[in-house]
């Protein structure tokens, strides 16, 4: 398999070199497009048709085409939401020829164009990193969303999982530790994807260093990969801020409920006179006290970016990201059901605004990522984009507290202390991103190489630190008496190592102008030693294992660029080590495979004002693991079987100036279809079958209130079950919030409102939320 690769990726790129090797001459165009606010258009496809050249302009507006044959040439500029575009342009040999156009009516740039006053702010969805391709919305056969930074700053957010309630279908999950992630199609993700790469996103990122949030939806191994950052119901991708040309940015102040505090800095500056050096600098840290009678939270973010375009092919990037926090953080367990008399969490007998731990017992932890690209213009056809990503992890301690209710009136409080942990991967990456044609069809695809290095080191220890009633005073719990025990009952320390190669291709065919294909391709090899345990100095569980995950999808655009239809298949994969049987067999297993069929339409239309998408689909987990009791023994089969099957829509649409609406829902049944026993026929925990999202926000865009706005929005996410044997419920709530904000050119005021109906609802892992709070921010402009 390597060597095919490798003839690949020696051949490929010689076929744009071929193209643009002919006895012509040859001139360049360098230009940029704005839309009718001034700011640089990003994602737009510029495409001289005669001469078989294409590009995209990167998040500054620009562009460049190269090795352009000399002559009068049709400029074709198409942004989704705008008319395509046609400029006439005349190359000169050997000179460079710039074009500047801006999306509005303009009769000395544009032939013929037309732009309506209003702005869909919430529709943007273009992204390379979706489909590492250049291609649109309404050209991929997956479903995805995208929650961006115009409803960071409207919705006042300061928890990323407040952002992932804007995505329709998206519930948030939260791990042991602190991970914050989201169930997507039935399937629990805490991990997510930094610039398209993967990373130990342990802490509370905070949204100040972030321009989106990318999910894609469904199995998604064939781009992305397998284990620790994919799971069978989706992706999601963290897009950090970049440097831009302009000077300016923003500093902000948020205060509120139970003593929140928030302060935040966005500066963004060219450092040299030909602005090809630029910098920019997001920053933030944050306090919280507790709704309840005892907890915290605090955190702080610095994370500057530079880009350094060298050449008109050459280009450098480095962003640093530097987060610290510490929390106070549960989890609650039932016992035994069979003494507890409560079947939801709004009949038990505790107390919803007792946290029954104290402060002591708390996490502290970071993360440092260091990711860098290279992008090397090959030519007009061909990128080389190389991207590393250094992501380290770690617990300067971890008390995670986990409250178990043996009955109605007695409570188990179980610590598990990690002191210290650490945790990362290494990831390099390189892919060849071509766009040619092949007689009048165009191909648009990408050639990838993957590495991946993951590491852990732990020292881990559970204690079973007392047991309380829960109508009494709470005796101590306190972290030196949990230390205490913890060194009494001994640490287990352990490290683990894995490795994963991988090469993958992804080709979007143009079957016709309206009809695309698209078919890809990864290879997989995993290999670990298996777990270290550090006291007998032994190594567990070693394997290795190759995986093969297809894709393919079919694209009909119906009305081109406004509306079509989709149909995909694709695959995902989790890796599976060896299982030691009672007999002293072992059983080796194969991967675990997640299966998709899907079909729906796509729809962005009336100049933008108007986009979203509907789609059913059906999830096939095959390969899973399940128990069997055999002669008293208990024995693990490798033919379980789950099934996700639902439906989506989502809709964004800019009906009249200064209106803006975001909705959709989901509904998603995801159970157990050849499992143990216990599970045989239940439902996933945690697992809502019907999940709904809107947001409508108002803004008066003339007169003396301009800027004036106001929001509201809600949240559904209906009951799902606790625990595995469908007995305990996790019930249905609905959030509403609202917002007003007064937006300047100089500065910004608003004040938001939080669960407006004071619900009490729970986390899945049964930890208590916030109800009725209140935020009030200001920020500064620059």
């Amino acid at each position: 398999m390597k060597q095919v690769v490798q003839i690949i990726l020696l051949l490929l790129p010689l076929c744009g070199f071929a193209y643009t090797n002919e006895e012509n001459d040859f001139g360049t165009i360098k230009g940029k497009i704005t839309t009718n606010d001034n700011r640089p258009a990003a994602a737009v496809t510029i495409l001289i048709k005669d001469a078989h050249k294409t590009t995209l302009t990167g998040e500054d507006g620009t562009f460049t085409l190269s090795r352009v044959p000399a002559g009068p040439h049709q400029l074709e500029v198409s942004l989704v939401g705008y008319e395509t575009l046609v400029q006439e342009v005349t190359v000169e040999r050997n000179k460079v020829t710039a074009v500047s156009l801006q999306l509005q009516v303009s009769s000395t740039q544009l032939q013929e164009i037309t732009i309506t006053g209003s702005h869909n702010k919430f529709g943007h969805r273009e992204s390379e990193q979706i489909a590492r391709l250049p291609i649109k919305n309404l050209e991929n056969p997956q479903v995805y969303q995208v929650a961006g930074k115009e409803l960071i700053k409207e919705q006042v957010i300061t928890e990323r999982t407040d952002l992932y309630r804007n995505i329709p279908g998206a519930v948030p999950n939260f791990a042991a530790g602190g991970s914050q992630g989201m169930t997507i199609r039935g399937f629990a993700n805490s991990m997510g994807m930094r610039n398209g790469m993967v990373t130990s996103a342990i802490v509370p990122l905070n949204p100040i260093i972030l321009e989106r949030v990318e999910v894609i939806k469904g199995p998604s191994g064939t781009l992305f990969g397998s284990n620790r950052n994919v799971t069978f119901g989706g992706v999601f991708n963290y897009v950090t801020k970049k440097p831009y040309e302009d000077f300016g940015g923003e500093v902000s102040f948020t205060g509120g409920s139970y003593q929140f505090g928030r302060v935040t800095a966005d500066v963004n500056a060219p450092l040299n006179k030909d602005k090809t050096l630029l910098f920019r600098l997001n920053a933030g840290a944050q306090t919280e006290g507790s709704f309840q009678d005892q907890g915290y939270a605090k955190n702080y973010t610095i994370a500057p970016s530079i880009t350094y375009q060298v050449n008109d092919r050459l280009k450098f990037s480095l962003d640093v990201e530097v987060t610290r926090a510490s929390y106070t953080t549960t989890a609650f367990a039932i016992d035994s059901l069979s003494k507890v008399t409560a079947r939801s969490f709004k009949d038990l007998p505790i107390d919803y605004k007792r946290s029954y731990i104290n402060n002591s017992l708390d996490v502290a932890n970071g993360i440092n990522n260091i990711q860098a690209q290279v992008e090397y213009k090959i030519s007009d056809n061909w990128t080389s984009q190389t991207n590393y990503l250094y992501s380290e992890g770690f617990y300067n301690h971890l008390y995670w507290a986990t409250l178990s209710l043996v009955s109605d009136t007695m409570m188990a409080r179980t610590v598990r202390n990690q002191t210290p942990e650490t945790f990362g991967n290494i990831q390099l990456q390189q892919n060849f991103i071509g766009d040619f044609y092949l007689g009048n069809f165009r191909n648009r695809v990408v050639i990838g190489l993957d590495y991946n290095y993951n590491y852990n080191q732990l020292y881990r220890v559970t204690v079973a630190y007392d047991k309380v009633n829960i109508n009494q005073p709470l005796p101590d719990i306190s972290a030196e008496k949990l230390n205490a025990l913890s060194y009494q009952k001994g640490f287990v320390g352990s490290t683990a190592k894995a490795y994963n190669y991988s090469a993958y291709i992804s080709d979007v065919f143009n079957i016709t102008p309206a009809l695309m294909a698209m078919l890809s391709l990864r290879a997989d090899r995993y290999t670990t030693d298996g777990t270290y345990a550090i006291a007998s100095g032994k190594y567990t569980g070693d394997y290795n294992q190759n995986s093969l995950s297809p894709k393919f999808g079919l694209v009909y655009q119906v009305v081109k660029e406004k509306v079509s239809l989709f149909g995909n298949y694709m695959n995902g994969f989790v890796n599976l080590g060896p299982v030691n049987q009672p007999d002293n067999s072992i059983l080796e297993l194969k991967p675990q495979y997640g299966n998709q069929w899907e079909g729906g339409v796509k729809v962005d239309i009336i100049n933008g004002k108007l986009s979203g998408s509907a789609s059913y689909y059906d999830i096939a987990v095959t390969n899973s693991t399940r128990t069997e009791v055999v002669d008293g023994k208990t024995f693990t089969r490798q033919d379980g079987t789950q099934h996700s099957k639902g439906y989506e829509a989502d809709l964004t649409a800019n009906p009249v100036p200064g209106l803006n609406i975001i909705a959709g829902y989901a509904h998603n049944e995801n159970k157990y279809t050849n499992a143990s026993p216990a599970l045989q026929g239940k439902y996933v925990t945690a697992s809502p079958k019907d999940v709904a999202n809107i947001w409508v926000s108002y803004y008066l865009t003339h007169g003396k209130a301009k800027g004036l706005g106001f929001g509201a929005g809600a949240n559904y996410i209906s009951d799902s079950w606790f625990e595995a044997t469908n007995t305990f419920v996790l019930p249905t709530y609905t959030l509403v919030n609202a917002t007003v904000f007064y937006d300047q050119p100089k500065y910004r005021l608003s004040v938001k409102a939080n669960n407006l109906l004071n619900e009490q609802y729970w986390n899945p892992v049964g930890t208590p939320q916030k109800q009725l709070n209140f935020l009030a921010s200001v920020a500064f402009k620059f």
